[in-house]
């Protein structure tokens, strides 16, 4: 049974109930001996079987049968014939209804009140059977979409993942090649010099005259080292920027109109792949407003919660500028076909468990939410925090 308690099934075990019940009534009324009696109860019989159990649609032969043998003796028997099509339609088996149509035909029992019965209880079976069909396919959708929601859940959940070991794999190898720069390269001048103080110290106690050379020699290692030490050190600094600094240069080198960041919250929370999404998206808002909007100004905030983070970009339109933008916010070109600009942003924002919403209310707003990599923050506090 669904949520409200009500299928196909529910309906059909009441219409035979239903119909139990006024051919008992008519019996009753009738007074018709033991073949009524016995009649309703096969049939009552039947249709409990029907409702517990996924009875073939021939067995509805049986049920015509015992119509068919009551109503020698009982002639209002022939309004049990509407079970018997009830079910045959239900199942949509029409083709078990001929020995109805046979016997009531013979038997020239046909009336107006039997052929609206009958017609009823077709038209019920028939119903109950297109709700059954379209129940079955809304759920079979439904059960379809849940599937496919559930794969790319896993494939999100698969692609942070690897995004995770990159990012790891990077750490471990940078930090390899910071060990072997130390070893190999300020690491043997210090170890150099070491010798040569040692050596100096020694020539130095026996008054020898090149004590200075080997000062000398001392120093100059000490001073190569230094530098490898800078050099090293000066490697360790990325190439470019990175986190907000990527937001940041891209407002600052965006001379078409003056950009205001405003950032609000903890952004050392922001995950890189979420950086990596944030950077393409304030990109195309500001390129799409000057090109489409024709923008004075352009305020782009950034807000970091403990479970999302939001870019927001918003333009208004120069008064007696015809904005680019369509209703639904959506590029307008010349040509009349739309930009894939933001279709591909969509495409990428959601590739991460995000949501990106355009807004031409007011001039044209861009919202980006991604949610925040609950795995990276824990790895994060665990690294600042390596007692806990």
């Amino acid at each position: 049974m669904d949520r409200q308690g009500i299928t196909p099934a529910t309906m059909a075990l009441l219409w035979r109930l239903t119909g139990l019940s006024l051919l008992a009534a008519v019996w009753i009324a009738g007074k018709s001996g033991e073949t009524g009696l016995i009649l309703v109860l096969f049939l009552a019989v039947l249709a409990l079987a029907r409702w517990r159990f996924a009875l073939p649609p021939w067995t509805t032969l049986l049920d015509q049968g015992a119509c068919i043998a009551a109503g020698l003796s009982w002639p209002e028997a022939r309004f049990a014939f509407g079970l018997p099509v009830f079910d045959s339609l239900l199942a949509m088996h029409p083709e078990y209804l001929l020995p109805t149509v046979v016997a009531l035909s013979l038997l020239r029992t046909w009336s107006i009140p039997v052929a609206a019965a009958l017609g009823a209880a077709a038209a019920a079976g028939a119903s109950l059977h297109l709700w059954a069909r379209q129940l079955l396919r809304v759920r079979e959708e439904a059960d379809r979409e849940r599937g496919q929601r559930y794969e790319l859940e896993s494939l999100k959940a698969e692609l942070l993942s690897a995004n995770l070991r990159v990012a790891r794999l990077a750490e471990t190898a940078e930090r390899g090649r910071i060990a072997r720069d130390l070893h190999d390269h300020a690491g043997h001048e210090i170890t150099a010099a070491l010798l040569a103080l040692e050596a100096f110290r020694k020539v130095w106690e026996e008054g020898d005259p090149e004590a200075g050379e080997l000062l000398e020699q001392a120093t100059g290692r000490v001073a190569e080292g230094m530098r490898l030490l800078r050099r090293t050190v000066h490697d360790m600094a990325p190439a470019g920027v990175v986190g907000l600094g990527t937001l940041k240069e891209i407002c600052r080198r965006f001379g078409a109109c003056p950009v205001k960041l405003a950032v609000h919250g903890e952004t050392g929370t922001v995950p890189t792949h979420a950086w990596g999404v944030l950077g393409p998206c304030l990109k195309e808002a500001l390129t799409n407003a000057v090109r489409h909007a024709a923008a004075p100004r352009i305020d782009v905030s950034l807000d970091v919660g403990p479970h999302i983070v939001r870019l927001c970009v918003h333009n208004p339109t120069r008064a007696g500028a015809t904005s680019g933008w369509d209703h639904r916010g959506k590029v307008r070109h010349p040509g009349g076909g739309r930009g894939i600009g933001l279709h591909n942003l969509n495409q990428r924002v959601k590739a991460v468990g995000g949501s990106l919403t355009t807004d031409s209310t007011g001039g044209f707003r861009l919202v980006c939410v991604l949610p925040l990599d609950q795995r990276h923050l824990e790895e994060r506090n665990c690294r600042e925090d390596p007692d806990s």
